[in-house]
């Protein structure tokens, strides 16, 4: 009860808090599209390097994603204090919000990948055993061999991508 209470209070304390620096912002989307550059971008490159790479550690993921995600947040701010370092992030000083939310998100992502990357190459890969079920290179995955082709993924992707171009075609 008491976790559920201060719960409360901390998420009330920071919704007013978040409602004063919307209040700056151009639009919500520029907003919302500030906080995915923040938080999605790092997050999509952990993920991904995660699910892919064998290699990848726990602590090359937590530093990746902390260091992408607090880089993200510096140029906002840098940005911010000095509207010339626009030029750096965004490769333009005449970008819009919009761009500049791009661009960072991107800067943020590179971040987070390079030092996932390093980090995990300085610790212990663990065995394909251990990654089992975890990790696509090292998952064994059954054979659709005896599906019927109608149930089978493909099937549907290319039924789907079929009825895509037919309706593009239709209402174009």
């Amino acid at each position: 009860m008491t976790v559920g209470r201060a719960s409360t209070v901390v998420g009330m304390l920071l919704s007013v808090a978040t409602a004063y620096l919307v209040m700056n912002a151009a639009s919500i989307m520029d907003y919302v599209q500030a906080l995915f550059s923040f938080f999605i971008a790092p997050l999509f490159g952990t993920v991904i390097l995660g699910m892919l790479w064998k290699r990848g550690t726990n602590a090359g993921g937590f530093w990746g994603l902390l260091i992408g995600t607090l880089s993200s947040i510096v140029m906002w701010v840098w940005v911010y204090k000095d509207p010339g370092a626009l030029r750096y992030i965004a490769l333009s000083p005449d970008a819009k919000p919009m761009a500049e939310n791009l661009y960072r998100a991107l800067w943020s992502w590179i971040i987070c990948v390079v030092v996932t990357v390093v980090v995990s190459y300085m610790g212990k890969a663990k065995s394909d055993q251990e990654l089992n079920g975890l990790v696509y290179g090292a998952t064994v995955i059954p054979a659709e061999d005896e599906v019927p082709l109608w149930q089978r993924p493909i099937f549907w992707a290319v039924a789907v991508a079929i009825m895509l171009v037919i309706v593009n075609i239709i209402f174009w």
